[in-house]
């Protein structure tokens, strides 16, 4: 199965963060390219989700959701977010601090037409983050949308589209049994990669 797509050709420490996902993959570990999210409000009070990683590129990493969304209007109004992966069967984690903007319309329709049609109809009749009356009423909406798209494309809400996430940091920390956990931190310093290792 193929969890997301890789674009480009990837050096370090990107490189890194797509063997550690394809190891934890070939470990049957459920999701592997599950990670994370980590964005603050107005007031700078944080808030964490899972979020699905889609593409991979030398620029960073890709994830999609609704702009409208808590997520989604965090993210706008403040772009600096952490990203976390973590694998208990592998013992391995990456820390990914950067800076969030949103991909071209282009590459949004691209994704959204190749999403299961269930998924389509889900991200268009769910506002994410808003209040409901109730679990049946949003399962009715569905299925009248999906009535009323027989035999019909369904076309990307504007709303739904995905961020790249440029990393400034990533971490690569690696579990030892006497806690002397192996931690190796890559900076980027005016385009430049630099690696120093850390301390447990």
């Amino acid at each position: 199965m193929k969890f997301y797509e890789v674009t480009g050709s990837l050096s370090e420490p990107i490189s890194k963060v797509h063997e550690w996902i394809q190891e934890a993959e070939t470990d049957s570990v459920a999701l592997p390219h599950a990670m994370n999210l980590s964005s603050v409000n107005s007031k700078g009070k944080p808030s964490s989700r899972m979020v699905l990683l889609k593409r991979v590129s030398p620029e960073g990493l890709v994830f999609f959701t609704d702009y409208e969304g808590n997520k989604g209007k965090q993210i706008q109004a403040f772009p600096f977010i952490a990203l976390t992966f973590w694998w208990a069967k592998t013992n391995k984690q990456i820390r990914i601090e950067g800076k969030c903007k949103m991909v071209s319309n282009e590459e949004n329709d691209q994704y959204f037409s190749s999403r299961p049609r269930g998924s389509q109809i889900s991200a268009s009749v769910s506002l994410q983050s808003q209040e409901l009356e109730s679990y049946e009423e949003l399962v009715k909406q569905s299925k009248n949308f999906e009535l009323d798209h027989l035999d019909k494309d369904i076309t990307r809400p504007k709303r739904w589209g995905g961020f790249l996430v440029e990393p400034e940091s990533i971490e690569f920390w690696i579990d030892q049994k006497n806690r002397l956990h192996k931690r190796e931190l890559y900076k980027k310093e005016k385009s430049q990669w630099e690696r120093v290792l850390l301390s447990p």
